[in-house]
């Protein structure tokens, strides 16, 4: 979603010249103009248009085109590229809107790519590290990533640039920490990262979507920054909670019995190792990619990770945008539906669902 700011100026001297201009004219063809005798310096006075502000009535006038980046396949997942804007529907609560915009041309993306660095991932590290350069090696001319990592922080590795020497030694950076704030960092790359980025953005987003430090940002306070964005989420989900339960029981305190013999006492787990944190979690990201038009993938192996590296980057760049305009009244905060439908059967289309006006 993009604010368009629309300013109207009305020179009301310049008006006034066209009008006179006009009159002198209307009515003639081009030929009869210039077979006309010109008249003397003397009897056109010169006219000048004033360039006095207190001269000039400005008229601003703010409304907002929302902007949805639309995917459209086939019953096999294979992007379909020749749809045309009067195929096209937009519905917002119920009521068709007309597509004031739409766009089916191919164009560069920014992505955030963000790499989730807590002690849950290093089990994976070098599958992500490896995944994530075959990401960047997919780039075209145009395409910018941008390199993240976080724990208990995020990491800035890289901004956005196209340079994959530059985003590989980014990605090679990436290390292993303490703490989990996923919502604290997603709330960063949107707001701070990608907002002031024109163009198509996405965020793909590796992690098990465990959060177990974050302080000021909830799953509901960035679920509503999300819903705000013009962002596309692409959550890639790793499910690290086997490799989490052996580290936790193999790590757990030995103690000894009344006959000297050892054994392990096996606690309860603590936040972010529980089966309903997890559960929570793949939640979380199911909604973030849905909301958005995105898509969450589950991988197990290398070989998921590559495949969704790949279709990420293939719909990134066949996406259509349409565009529509809201009614004026609405309140700054407050959800709308929408619902985008493709008039030709057999096809899966997938779109943001709902918006909010900042």
């Amino acid at each position: 979603m993009r604010r368009l700011s629309l300013l109207v100026v009305i020179v009301l001297s310049m008006l006034a010249n066209a009008s006179a201009q006009s009159g002198r004219t209307k009515g003639y063809s081009e030929s009869s103009i210039k077979n006309e005798k010109p008249k003397s310096a003397a009897a056109v006075p010169e006219q000048t248009v004033s360039t006095d502000p207190a001269e000039l009535e400005i008229i601003r006038i703010e409304t907002d085109l929302v902007v949805i980046p639309v995917r459209v396949s086939d019953k096999g997942g294979r992007p379909i590229a020749n749809i045309t804007k009067d195929e096209f529907k937009i519905f917002e609560n119920g009521v068709e809107k007309e597509v004031a915009y739409f766009s089916d041309v191919e164009q560069p993306f920014t992505v955030a790519l963000v790499l989730d660095m807590s002690y849950s991932s290093v089990f994976k590290l070098l599958d992500i590290q490896e995944a994530a350069k075959k990401f960047v090696a997919q780039l075209r001319p145009g395409d910018k990533v941008m390199v993240i990592s976080f724990a208990e922080k995020p990491v800035v590795l890289c901004e956005a640039t196209s340079e994959r020497k530059i985003l590989n030694i980014a990605i090679e950076g990436s290390r292993i920490a303490s703490g989990t704030s996923l919502y604290t960092t997603l709330d960063m790359v949107l707001n701070q990262k990608l907002k002031p980025i024109s163009g198509r953005k996405a965020v793909v987003l590796l992690s098990d979507g465990v959060d177990t430090t974050s302080v000021l940002e909830t799953a509901a306070s960035v679920g509503k920054d999300i819903t705000e964005s013009d962002v596309l989420i692409y959550p890639i989900r790793y499910n690290t909670y086997d490799d989490v339960q052996k580290s936790r029981r193999t790590t757990a305190p030995v103690q000894y019995d009344d006959n000297d013999k050892p054994y392990t006492v096996d606690s309860r787990p603590g936040k972010g190792e529980r089966e309903e944190d997890y559960a929570t979690a793949k939640e979380f990201l199911k909604t973030a990619a849905e909301k958005t038009g995105g898509h969450l993938y589950n991988v197990t192996s290398t070989t998921n990770l590559d495949h969704a590296f790949a279709n990420i980057a293939n719909e990134l760049r066949k996406t259509y945008s349409l565009g529509y305009y809201p009614n004026s009244d609405r309140e700054s905060g407050v959800s709308f539906n929408i619902k985008v439908r493709v008039y030709r059967p057999d096809l899966n289309v997938r779109a943001r669902d709902s918006y909010s006006r900042r």
